[in-house]
């Protein structure tokens, strides 16, 4: 298993490719402040800020179960242009994204306690399963409409 430095870059190489798929011109920035992907849309000059986040399944009988850690403060403040969630999950010899802006994912930990928070670090653990039915789940939470939801970068 390569150390997460190259799961991480290889999560960020592979989002960033699927969004060159569908047309939009993506940078990392050369210093990491918390904006992993920049994604700009060439002919109407909107640009997006994307935080990626990586994780390697661990089979289970009928799921793969994947942590993710997030700075609470990137979920909480809002920021311009805002901040979106690209959670890139190694199933097998495939990817999947699980997609939401930041409001979306500040609604669930808000409205509906996700993830588990150490306060003392400042990161909340997310731990998501992606069941073979096709459920993604977190805290209860059933997170199946954010899998693949390209919504705000469709194919242009």
């Amino acid at each position: 298993m390569p150390s997460t430095q190259y799961t991480g870059k290889a999560g960020h190489l592979a989002i960033m490719g699927e969004l060159c798929l569908r047309g939009y011109n993506v940078s990392m920035p050369e210093i990491d402040k918390g904006d992993d992907v920049f994604v700009v849309n060439d002919t109407s000059g909107a640009m997006w800020r994307l935080q990626v986040k990586t994780s390697v399944g661990r089979a289970q009988a009928t799921s793969h179960a994947y942590q993710f850690r997030v700075r609470e403060t990137s979920i909480q403040n809002a920021q311009t242009p805002e901040l979106h969630f690209a959670f890139v999950m190694r199933q097998g010899h495939s990817w999947r994204y699980l997609v939401m802006d930041r409001p979306v994912l500040r609604n669930y930990v808000r409205n509906s306690n996700m993830g588990t928070l150490d306060a003392a670090r400042g990161y909340r653990q997310l731990s998501v399963v992606l069941h073979n039915d096709g459920r993604a789940v977190c805290t209860t939470i059933n997170l199946q409409n954010h899998l693949e939801d390209w919504n705000t970068w469709p194919q242009l």
